[in-house]
């Protein structure tokens, strides 16, 4: 058999003999004597027309009418590896088992289609379709036959995908006829007989002699050209395809050829020559379809790519002669062309690829192709079964457990077998048997392996090598594939063998490329490197398949059962290449051979490695590995995973810290992998990082790793180190200092050890003393992510320990950096929310005054104060001097000293104002700070006059009085701040001590004997004396008034009027005297309204009080309390027209206390009312709900 390529498929198409001769001797022939004439005619007659299997058994349909039944079963059969170990393969045999005649008129059967889930076959003869139950070829009576049917076809969606039957369980059915097709369906429906039940009967005017079914099309042939039929609508789509283009009228020379091709657009990749099957029927996207169809002109056949719309596919195939038949077996296209050669086609997106042919050897006589199910794995497990059991027989690719100091060992465990990660898919894997007239053969790839076998033993490396890059290329999906974990381990073992062998011959360039794709463990490689071995493994283990173990005898130390080295392996291999031999230590050119094949060797082992890291993380990151191909770790529990990374990752770290396996060595390219690999996922001991770091001086990278695993200290004391000179990197021998510095800041950043913050901290001022302070005030400032975090409250005697802590980090920054302390002590000094210390805001206080008398000195900023001053006096602005001090800044630190310095007076406790005084005194710029101090000291008239007269802050001097001699708000200063970051402190302390400060001031106002309101009263009044006493000007009128007419409720007119002096016009006086009287005569008629309505309610509880006399019995009687007659009620009338406005605030004042005890009185009289009144049985009348006053009452309010 000769064969010729495009490019190789790999393994390689062979045709291999079932069954020859195929046909039996019939029972029909035994009365004639075999030898006769015409038992020789009739067996000459005799030939396959078609052929089925279910993976169990063949059936073969002769043109005598007779459905041959043959039994697959397998055998074992020894076989040798390239290592001379035995390995067994598996070989179908085929016996007849029964023969059944469905033609009584000894007619050709014209086609077996198998129903596969009930076990029942529909077999085409003499145009009737019949239904048979397999495998004993019994009719079943519950299907009905039909005739004059031209072909009939089942939906090859439903075939290749799932269960083989739809969502329901019944399996759909065309048969096409020669006017109608007649969809129907079989199933059970929970009956142990099938029944049939026609879905649609659809109009076929030209008729059908082929058709193939995908979904809801079917494409089918008749005598001259194709269609589409859409089995939904009904409607028919011609394709404008003849079958023959030269003309003549069709024959069977030019017979049609139709194949489904399903496709997932999705699963397509670049490269593969082969389109992708899903499997699986649980897929999310539906399979597509596309219809191959032939067209014969002339000298060539076209194959045109026809999709379910009627659209032609990008794509097209030529055949040098008409195939017979083609067929698809989920990987390539199979023809079987008229020139007796099989052409095998890979397809692509947009492609289509021949890719091998096969030369038939002659009298075979082929007449057909047959895409049928392969023989199934219980098949073969029937077979172990029969051999003894597999479990007694270690497999080529069962995954053994293997101690590497012991490899000769015969007790080598089983770590799993590989017919326990056997699996047979939900769809049949397919298998192409090719029948000719009277022989049955197989048209398949030889098994990998022993196509592996093959190569090497011919020494054919580099065809080898091309063969395995190509069956990657042309492999399917891992997960729709038949059998895929046998597959792939034939895959690996494939590429393993080659690699050993590579390995041997120290090529170490094509090794790295074979052994990525091995799948091997990496401790069996890094067991011939041993100086990268970790020194704590006691004992040396890894995985590997049977048939790898097997071939590593060219890898071992002769007479030992241990594998050499790498050097050994090389200096071997020199050894054996050179004749006479050579000392490879003392030859010059052989050691500097010897020397580069190490570093390639180096080179390799660092790829392996990167692999084996890229697919562990892939498996690591995946969802419980469902995504993660094929890997060795598949095989691999937690814990050995976990060692198997620790032993890569350190030896993968000491490659690249040693800098091996690198083509140039770059100090740079090495510590960008360093940094990559220490930052990335590992499973290296911190220890073994630190040692090898350390030895070669990377501190950097140190310091890095420190960092990464939390150890704070230790790379902070690097980076100190560094910046200070006392470390030298010999990475990077220039060290950047303001880089390292701000990381030693952004590291103390995220710390809360006060230890370590305190010492670095320190070391930081030296550096950058902004820094510095913000590391060492950590402790006492917020930062805006932890605003929303409730602080830990500290108690009294912890904030005093921290102030005594901080008094002595002040003299040491003071030694350091005086700036630097003052900064500190301005933080540390306002964190305080118990105590606050004298010392400390004494100090801040005379900082904060210093530089602003500093300021002053400067002319720019001392006419700038002047001109906010001045422009504020003169401008009549609507905000306070404060806050209009605040608009004009700039934000410059000169405008925040004195804005601080502001706030520090307002909110300190513990200043000594006095002191203060006498050094402010000299600066006149700074009269708002002497006014808060003045206020502080008690000397109200000077601070209002400050503030009312020399500022002209009217809105200052009026809150001085409302606030109790507070110049400057807590809730004003807080507005402030919220523009200024600097000022937070300050108004964070301002508001804090304002509970404390109002306080103070209330004990001090009551041991004066006066109230609050009384304090604001006196305020108010020395205020306006103020004013009265500046009322030359026509402004401070204008400030009197607005204080008289904000202030009314607290002023009494009388008191303002004698203020008032004598060249004032009444006209100033107006809103003031207006409001004051109309707010007297409210109250005045006020009061008569009260006593009005405390008279109705006399007349009320009198009348209802004689109602219930009278309802009583008896004689009434006036009473001297009646108020007698006459003259004495007229005195009483008039007396009560005398009310004066003295009697309107006693009133005022006592007529809560009577409406009280009126409520009381009126409850108790009810409840003594209802008791009587319920013993005597009397009715209470509707008046009497009424709440009515005593009499008494009224006399209390006159």
């Amino acid at each position: 058999m000769d064969q010729s390529q495009g490019s190789l498929a790999v393994p390689q198409y062979v045709l291999a003999p079932l069954l020859y001769p195929t046909l039996p001797d019939g029972d029909h022939l035994e009365a004639l004597n075999p030898e006769s004439p015409a038992a020789i005619q009739q067996n000459a007659q005799r030939s396959i027309r078609c052929a089925e299997s279910d993976g169990s058994f063949l059936y073969i349909g002769t043109s005598d009418g007779l459905i041959h039944s043959f039994q697959i079963t397998h055998r074992l059969t020894a076989s040798r590896s390239a290592a001379a170990s035995p390995s067994k393969s598996q070989s179908p045999t085929y016996s007849h088992k029964s023969s059944r005649s469905i033609s009584n008129n000894a007619k050709p059967i014209e086609k077996i289609v198998l129903l596969r889930p009930f076990k029942a076959a529909a077999v085409l003869c003499e145009g009737v379709v019949s239904f048979y139950s397999l495998p004993n070829w019994t009719p079943i009576r519950s299907l009905p036959s039909t005739r004059a049917v031209s072909t009939i076809v089942i939906d090859d969606e439903e075939a290749e995908h799932g269960t083989g039957t739809d969502a329901a369980g019944m399996i759909s059915i065309c048969l096409v006829r020669r006017k109608n097709i007649i969809l129907g369906k079989i199933g059970a429906e929970g009956r142990s007989e099938l029944l049939w039940a026609t879905v649609k009967d659809i109009p076929l005017p030209g008729g059908a002699i082929f058709a193939r079914r995908f979904a809801d099309t079917l494409c089918i042939a008749n005598a001259t050209e194709y269609s589409l039929v859409n089995l939904s609508s009904g409607n028919i789509t011609q394709l404008y395809l003849p079958i023959s283009q030269t003309g003549e009228s069709p024959s069977a020379q030019v017979r049609p050829s139709i194949v489904t091709v399903p496709v997932l657009p999705s699963s397509n990749k670049q490269g593969n020559p082969s389109p992708t099957l899903e499997r699986s029927g649980s897929s999310s996207a539906p399979a597509k379809c596309e219809f191959l169809v032939t067209s014969h002109s002339g000298s060539i056949t076209l194959g045109v790519f026809v999709k379910p719309s009627g659209e032609p596919a990008p794509k097209l195939l030529e055949w040098p002669s008409h195939p017979r038949s083609v067929t698809f077996d989920g990987k390539h296209l199979v023809s079987l062309l008229r020139n007796d050669t099989v052409e095998v086609h890979g397809l692509r997106a947009d492609s289509v690829d021949k890719i091998q042919t096969l030369q038939l050897p002659p009298g075979l006589d082929p007449r057909f192709l047959q895409s049928i199910q392969g023989p199934s794995s219980s098949t073969q497990a029937s077979a172990f079964a029969g051999a003894g059991g597999a479990s007694s027989d270690t497999d080529d690719l069962d995954i053994l457990k293997v101690t590497l100091s012991e490899l000769d060992s015969s007790d080598v465990p089983t770590l799993h077998r590989a017919s326990e990660k056997t699996t047979e898919s939900s769809s049949p894997r397919h298998q192409i048997i090719l029948c000719g007239k009277n022989s049955t053969s197989a048209v398949q790839q030889d098994p990998l392996l022993s196509y592996t076998n093959q190569q090497l033993q011919r020494g054919r490396l580099r065809n080898l090598q091309q063969s395995l890059e190509t069956y990657r290329q042309s492999r399917t999906s891992p997960r729709d594939g038949y059998d895929t974990m046998r597959s792939s381990l034939e895959s690996s073992v494939a590429h393993a063998l080659l690699g050993i062998e590579l390995l041997h011959r120290t090529d170490f360039s094509s090794a790295t490329q074979t052994l990525r794709h091995a799948n091997l463990d990496p401790r069996l490689i890094l067991e011939i490197f041993p100086t990268l071995r970790p020194k704590s493994q006691q004992r040396r283990e890894a995985i590997m398949p049977a048939l790898v173990l097997s071939s590593l005898d060219k890898l071992k130390h002769r007479d030992q059962s241990t594998l050499q080295s790498i050097e050994g392996l090389i200096a071997a291999n020199l050894t054996l290449n050179y004749s006479p031999p050579l000392q490879v230590d003392t030859d010059k050119a052989l050691g500097q051979l010897k020397t580069d094949l190490v570093r390639r060797a180096d080179v390799m082992l660092r790829t392996l490695l990167e692999e084996w890291r890229a697919r562990s993380a892939a498996a690591a990151s995946s969802a419980e590995g469902k995504d993660t191909p094929f890997w060795a770790g598949s095989f691999m529990d937690e814990q050995m995973l976990t060692n198997v990374d620790a032993c890569v990752d350190s030896a993968y770290l000491q490659l690249i810290v040693e800098r091996r396996g690198v083509l140039q060595d770059d100090g740079a390219t090495s510590k960008d992998e360093l940094a990559a690999f220490l930052s990335s996922r590992h499973a290296c001991e911190p220890a073994l990082i630190e040692n090898m770091l350390e030895e070669k001086q990377f501190l950097g990278l140190l310091a890095e790793h420190h960092e990464h695993i939390g150890n704070v200290e230790g790379a902070l004391k690097i980076w100190t180190g560094l910046v200070d000179g006392d470390m030298v990197d010999s990475l990077n021998t220039t060290v950047d200092s303001q880089a390292t510095i701000a990381k030693v800041a952004a590291l103390l950043n995220g710390q809360k050890d006060q230890n370590l913050l305190s010492t670095y901290g320190r070391w930081l001022v030296r550096k950058d003393s902004e820094a510095g302070i913000r590391i060492l005030t950590k402790q006492t400032t917020v930062s805006p992510s932890e605003a929303t975090e409730k602080p830990t409250p500290r108690t009294k005697a912890e904030e005093l320990e921290a102030i005594h802590a901080q008094k002595a980090t002040i003299e040491e920054l003071r030694d350091i950096d005086a700036d630097a302390a003052i900064k500190y002590l301005e933080v540390v000094a306002l964190s305080t929310s118990k105590v606050q210390d004298e010392q400390m805001h004494r100090e801040l206080a005379a900082a904060l005054l210093r530089r602003v008398g500093m300021h002053l000195q400067d002319h720019e900023y001392r006419r700038k104060m002047d001109a906010v001053a001045s422009d504020y006096a003169n401008g009549s602005y609507a905000e306070s001097f404060f806050a209009h001090l605040a608009l004009a800044s700039s934000g410059s630190t000169k405008d925040m000293d004195r804005l601080k310095l502001a706030m520090l007076l307002q909110g300190s406790t513990v200043l000594d104002y006095k002191t203060l005084l006498d050094t402010i005194t000299p600066l006149e710029q700074l009269s708002y700070e002497k006014a808060i101090i003045l206020g502080k000291l008690g000397r109200d008239a000077e601070a209002l006059s400050l503030l009312a007269i020399i500022l002209r802050d009217a809105n200052s001097a009026e809150a001085y009085c409302s606030q109790d001699g507070e110049v400057l708000s807590a809730m004003l200063a807080s507005s402030i701040a919220e523009d200024h970051e600097a000022l937070q402190p300050f108004a964070a302390m301002l508001s804090r001590t304002y509970t404390q400060r109002i306080k103070a001031h209330a004990k001090a106002a009551s041991q004066r004997g006066l109230s609050g309101a009384q304090r604001k009263k006196e305020l108010l009044k020395q205020l306006l004396s103020v004013y009265m006493a500046n009322g030359a000007e026509e402004k401070f009128r204008i400030a009197t008034a607005h204080l008289l007419n904000t202030q009314t409720l607290h002023l009494d007119n009388r008191e303002v009027l004698e203020l008032v002096p004598k060249d004032w016009s009444l006209q100033t006086l107006e809103t003031f005297l207006t409001q004051s009287l109309r707010r007297q005569l409210h109250r005045k008629r006020e009061m008569q309204i009260l006593r009005n309505i405390a008279k109705c309610r006399n007349l009320d509880v009198a009348e209802d009080l004689w109602a219930r006399q009278r309802a009583m019995g008896g004689i009434l009687q006036d009473t001297e309390y009646d108020g007698g007659s006459g003259g004495d009620r007229v005195a009483q009338a008039a007396a009560d027209e005398e009310f004066s406005y003295g009697d309107l605030k006693e009133v005022e004042t006592t007529y809560p206390t009577l409406a009280e005890k009126k409520q009381q009185r009126n409850d108790v009289a009810s409840q003594d009312e209802h008791v009587t009144l319920s013993k005597e049985g009397y009715n209470i009348p509707p008046s009497s709900n009424i709440v009515h006053a005593d009499v008494d009452d009224v006399n209390d309010l006159s």
